[in-house]
Formats: C-alpha cells, structure tokens, sequence
C-alpha cells in the first residue's frame, strides 16, 4: 500500500518492497552478475598458486580446500545466473533454474538429519539412535500409522544386529552406556 504524503510541497511516497525490485534482471545486476563470474574465473585460475594444495595430504586437511569449494560454488551459482539472463534477454522461458534448485536444497534437510545421526552414535549408541533416527523418518517422510513405526523399529534392530554381530563393523559404544551396570554395560558395547 502506498502512502503519500505533502510535506514541503514534495511528495513522500512510502514505497512497497516491490517497488524497490522492479525487474529482477535490471542492467546494472546483469553487470554485476557478469563481473562476479570473470572474478571467478579468475579466482579459479589462481588455485594452484594463492591456495596450496600438497602432496601426500589428505583432502580435508589441505588448505586450499575451503577455498576452492567457494571458488567453485561462485563459478557454477554464476554460470546457471549468466543463462538464466541469457534466456530473459532473448524472450525465452527459463528452464525451472528456481525450482530445480530448490529441490536440491531440500535434499540437503536429510544430510543435516544424517549428519545429526552421525554426532548421535558415539553418545546415545548405535541401536537406540539408530532406532530412534529411522522412526523419526518415517513421521517425517508422513508415515503415521503404528505399524510403519514397529516397522522402521524393526528395521533398525536388524540393521544393528546384522552390522554389530554378523559384519562386526566396529562402531563405537554410547557414552551413555557408561551408566549401565557392569554386566549390561559390556554387551551394550558390543552389540548395541
């Protein structure tokens, strides 16, 4: 809603949000986008030499990573923006740049819950979080009924029991389990 009001003999108008984003491919943000993509490019071209990557290091300890994940971020994020202006200074209909990005973000929802699940493990235990993980995805996937839960419970003692005792993959006990008396706390290490 706009307001006007006389003050001096001037108008004040009090402006909407829309008015301020009249056309979200203006000139200027085209140029703006072109210029962050060739200092992208450029950034690019300088990842051997500004960010150090070593041999013989693991990936996640090296210290160009970070870097260079962000370089590649802006590379990609401004290449799909230069089509998308590409496609509205030629009248064609964008291809659902929008909502294909938008059902990759919530994609990511689940690796936030994995990697919850993940932090869970050594301090809860493997069997009551991973219980608890897959009843907790079966409500959010909209799986409401009883017998979804006692499946999804029943899931997640088999995938315990299958890793813990017949793939005896090495996973941590809960710190939790510290508090269980002695007896129940040893198997809980073992097989829970």
């Amino acid at each position: 809603m706009i307001q006007e009001n006389e003050i001096g003999g001037k108008s004040n108008r009090a402006l909407k949000v829309d008015d301020y984003f009249v056309s979200p491919y203006s000139s200027a943000l085209v140029w703006f986008g072109i210029c962050t993509f060739l200092v992208a490019v450029f950034l690019a071209s300088q990842l051997g030499v500004q960010a150090k990557f070593f041999d013989n290091m693991p990936l996640e300890k090296q210290p160009g990573l970070w870097s260079a994940i962000g370089i590649i971020g802006m590379l990609i994020f401004g290449f799909f923006q230069i089509v998308q202006f590409w496609f509205h200074r030629n009248g064609l209909q964008a291809p659902g740049f929008v909502s294909e990005a938008l059902i990759w973000l919530r994609a990511a929802e689940y690796v936030l819950w994995f990697m919850a699940y993940v932090y869970l493990v050594p301090v809860v235990g493997y069997l009551p979080t991973t219980i608890g993980f897959l009843m907790l995805m079966t409500w959010r996937l909209g799986y409401r009924h009883r017998l979804y839960f006692g499946f999804a419970a029943l899931s997640g003692l088999l995938i315990v029991v299958i890793f813990k005792s017949f793939l005896q993959v090495k996973i941590p006990g809960g710190a939790l389990y510290e508090y269980l008396p002695d007896m129940v706390r040893s198997f809980a290490i073992l097989y829970l």
